[in-house]
This record gives C-alpha cells, structure tokens and sequence, in this order.
C-alpha cells in the first residue's frame, strides 16, 4: 500500500466502512448540511461545491461533535495515517462535497497548494517536502474522482498547467488525456494526496465526507483552525495522537 501510494499518489479500499460505521455519520452530516444550505443559500445558488469545518459548526450539537472526532480518530484511519505519512500527522479539517445548484456548471483541475498564495517556484519545491491528504468517503455510489496518477511528486505537463490556470484559451474543465477516473460506492474509501492534479465528478447528487491529514509541522500549525480540534477535556476520550 505505502509503496502505491508514494508511486501514484492514491489509494482506492473498496467497502472499508460498514453500514454500522456510515449511518451515524451520515446522519449527523445531513443535520448539518441542511442547516448549511439554510445559513448558506446565496452561496450555494452562487455556485458553492462543498462545505467545510464541520466540526466546529454551530449546526450540530457537542455530542455529535464528540462523535465525529470518534470515527476521525478510530483505529483503522490511524493506522493509514501511519503508514502513509513520512513523519508524525495531525487532523487539518472537514470538508462535505455536493453537486453544485447548476447542473451545467463545470468541474474543474487543480492542486490545493495552487489556493496557498505560493509562487509557481515554491509550489515546485514545497508539493515534494509537504504531505496534506485527503481521506474521501462517499455516501452514496458516485461519479467519484478524476486524477493524474504521479502528480503529487510530478509538476505538470505544459497542457495540464495550461488547463488548471486559464492559460492559452484552455479551460480547467477541459479533458486531460493523462487523467484517471474512479468512481466511488458508499462504503468505499479514497486516500489521494492534495498536492495531485485532480477534480471532483459531478452528478448522482453526490454526498460525500473529506477528512484532511497534514504533516504536524509548525509551518501547519500555524494555518490550523484549532476551533476544528477537539477540546482539552474531550482528548481522552479519543486517539490523541491525530489532534
């Protein structure tokens, strides 16, 4: 698994959650979604794909918010995380994905390190030495994801950059023929790196929970919003050592 991930970039477990471990989730994550689109209506007709810190949102209550860093925390995500981080990792965030109000509205290529502020340059140099992982869980059978396998460790090719940054008439929903699709079932867990040329699928109402792991390094910690770490006197009763 570790020598797959660090070649491609991914890693594909199909039904790793049962039933008994989604359905509690997936309820608290429909509180909150429906309560998201209420406190975020001009956003979501604006064209919003995706929510995020769950877990310090208002929209749910401190029992919910204990549970989900439970299952963040369990056992069986640790042990991926240690297998697939260099060094020691820490939880970043949450995020839910949804399909846009506009069906029409196009998907489209990136890197999450395009979104930091950095230069080309130090996206180059930075995307090698610094790991943020994405663990994708859907809800229900889905589109999934398309992704450049390599990136993670590759810059782009000259069309690809092209493509993710409006350049030369291309678009970032434009196809690429390096890019690979995998579609996703509930039960099914997807590990990709965030530093990956890669875009979300559209479609089937998608519904599905990101849980994000970075490097626990002090250049991370300083982006961290600990109002998404769980409190003092709610570390006991979790796996400490991803908070």
């Amino acid at each position: 698994m570790e020598q797959n991930y660090n070649h491609q970039g991914y890693v594909y477990l199909e039904q790793f959650f049962s039933e008994e471990e989604l359905q509690p989730l997936e309820k608290i994550l429909h509180t909150f979604h429906r309560a998201w689109l209420k406190d975020n209506d001009a956003d979501y007709k604006a064209g919003a794909i995706n929510s995020h810190s769950i877990t310090s949102a208002q929209q749910i209550t401190r029992q919910e918010r204990l549970d989900l860093f439970k299952f963040i925390s369990q056992e069986k995500i640790s042990q991926l995380i240690h297998t697939l981080f260099p060094g020691k990792a820490i939880f970043l965030n949450t995020q839910l994905f949804f399909d846009p109000l506009n069906g029409k509205q196009s998907n489209y290529w990136h890197r999450d390190i395009q979104y930091t502020g950095m230069t080309i340059e130090e996206q180059k140099k930075n995307m090698i030495t610094q790991n943020v992982l994405h663990f994708r869980i859907p809800l229900k059978a889905e589109s999934g994801i398309e992704l450049i396998p390599g990136t993670h460790r590759e810059w782009d090719q000259e069309v690809e950059q092209e493509t993710r940054l409006s350049i030369n008439n291309r678009k970032p929903g434009d196809d690429l023929e390096r890019g690979k699709k995998i579609s996703l079932n509930r039960g099914d867990l997807l590990v990709f790196s965030a530093n990956m040329i890669h875009r979300g699928l559209y479609g089937n109402d998608r519904f599905t929970f990101d849980i994000i792991f970075c490097d626990d390094t002090p250049e991370f910690r300083d982006f961290i919003d600990f109002k998404n770490h769980p409190a003092k006197e709610e570390l006991p009763l979790l796996n400490m050592d991803l908070f």
